[in-house]
């Protein structure tokens, strides 16, 4: 009969990591593994039932696992099949070889040719189809829910919303978080070290975060939502750095934002648009690790982003130096050094006396009448705002 399932996205890599899936070996297709799945199939009995079998039996990115039944007397049915299953969409097929051992070389050819995952199951005699089955669907319900919340994060980083409405979130979210929350963005400087869905299921498997504390993708990372019925910033440490030890998140690897602890009804927006503002500071800064209110002056520049009368200014401002790539360099470290002639000079491995011709020149050409005072405030104000339009983009 034809399958139904959830309609959700799954990538066949991320089924692999499955206990059931432990077995699975991959004999054609390898190139395939970023499919994506919605249900999954069982493939035995039904080509000998059906004179249109792609289209009639099996939906498009459906999984296929079959004992090849329908071809142990009929070798030549497994290219026609395969070719039938890849023309109406399916993502992957894996078999369990009670018929066949291994399949013929123009099978193996086509799949590759195709980026079609086929999969050898290992004993599997020893694995039923059952537990095959619900740990994908149950895959796929799970990536549905993350889905659904991380567009609800989504929301309460863009949107205006009354507190009706963020509390109308916060309990999609999770009906079981305490009275205040602290949001953060982790972002990993090594795109390879981390993968955020292999994070985000590590996490939910500890019951002691259950409920209180919620992490899932935001953009290219992770946002962790802490709740606790106190106030103390300690509390929300505390269980910050345990998650981060449990989930192996180590801090020399990434790029962490907080927001300000505030009431999880009726302002978790404010902590998620609070911690978006304190990572684009990080970056803006150079810094690894920020909270909100350490990010003084960018906390009202970033939500200014784009706008035009301010772009006007620091291009009048930074005119002179805006195409001279090796000096507007050094005006960015000696702002990230916060005026420090010592760091800035170490960051951009001078001599300090260098730095200081080159400052020196930067202030000829863009206040050659005005104090160092005024030439400081307005090139740190002006490489800001560079920056920011330079992150935010």
């Amino acid at each position: 009969k034809k399958g139904g399932g959830i309609y959700m996205s799954v990538l066949i890599k991320d089924i692999l990591i499955l206990k059931s899936m432990k077995q699975f070996v991959p004999v054609a297709g390898a190139s395939g593994f970023f499919r994506k799945i919605e249900m999954v199939d069982m493939l035995d009995y039904a080509w000998e039932r059906s004179e249109d079998f792609g289209a009639m039996l099996f939906d498009r990115h459906s999984f296929v696992l079959s004992s090849l039944l329908f071809a142990r007397d009929s070798p030549d049915k497994l290219f026609s099949v395969v070719k039938s299953l890849i023309d109406c969409g399916v993502s992957g097929l894996a078999f369990k070889p009670i018929f066949y051992s291994t399949l013929p070389d123009d099978v193996c050819k086509l799949a590759d040719s195709c980026d079609f995952p086929i999969f050898c199951i290992q004993n599997g005699t020893d694995i039923d189809y059952r537990e095959i089955i619900i740990e994908i669907t149950d895959a796929i319900r799970l990536d549905k829910n993350i889905t659904e919340k991380e567009g609800y994060l989504a929301r309460m980083a863009i949107d205006s919303l009354t507190p009706e409405e963020v509390a109308t979130l916060a309990l999609r979210i999770s009906p079981g978080f305490l009275k205040n929350s602290v949001a953060s963005l982790i972002y990993t400087q090594d795109q390879t070290r981390y993968s955020p869905e292999e994070t985000i299921r590590h996490f939910m498997s500890y019951d002691e975060f259950k409920n209180i504390c919620a992490l899932y993708k935001f953009d290219k990372g992770l946002i962790l939502i802490v709740s606790h019925d106190s106030s103390d910033k300690k509390h929300f440490q505390r269980i910050f750095d345990r998650i981060l030890s449990v989930c192996n998140l180590k801090r020399e690897f990434l790029t962490i934002s907080h927001s300000e602890i505030h009431p999880t009804f009726t302002m978790l927006n404010y902590c998620v648009q609070e911690a978006k503002v304190a990572y684009i500071a990080c970056l803006v800064m150079n810094q690894t690790e920020l909270c909100y209110e350490q990010t003084g002056s960018l906390s009202c520049l970033i939500p200014l982003a784009g706008n035009p009368h301010i772009e006007s200014y620091m291009k009048r401002f930074l005119g002179a130096i805006l195409d001279n790539e090796e000096y507007l360099q050094t005006a960015i470290a000696f702002v990230r050094a916060e005026g420090n002639y010592e760091v800035a000079a170490q960051y951009l491995n001078y001599h300090k006396n260098t730095l200081r011709y080159r400052l020196s020149k930067i202030q000829t050409w863009l206040a050659p009448d005005q104090s160092y005072n005024y030439f400081y405030q307005n090139l740190s104000l002006t490489i800001k705002i560079l920056l920011i339009n330079r992150y935010t983009n």
